[in-house]
């Protein structure tokens, strides 16, 4: 495999490792500041207002049950273009040898 194209399958796997882990660790740092703000808004120690707190706490609620689940498909598509990209290659590179 990749005789003409010059990477290897542990290059290949590395790409879809590392997109992973980056669209990971993304989705990890939306959720912890969703889990701060949260925090901040319903703790009456911190920030609390009942309209104000309220209202974020359903912003909050919007971010994570739309916008992170949009992200999450986001980066699952981009993934398997990846994927298939390699594939390709692969293919491509297996047909040229």
């Amino acid at each position: 495999m990749a005789q003409l194209i010059n990477l290897r399958e542990t290059e290949y796997q590395t790409i879809v490792t590392e997109l992973s882990k980056m669209h990971t660790d993304q989705l990890q740092c939306v959720e912890d500041v969703i889990t701060k703000l949260r925090n901040i808004v319903t703790s009456d120690d911190i920030f609390s207002a009942n309209q104000t707190s309220k209202k974020m706490e359903d912003m909050l609620d919007m971010v994570t049950s739309d916008i992170k689940a949009l992200l999450e498909q986001v980066f699952n598509d981009s993934e398997a273009g990846v994927a298939n990209m390699i594939s390709s290659i692969t293919t491509t590179d297996s047909a040229c040898s």
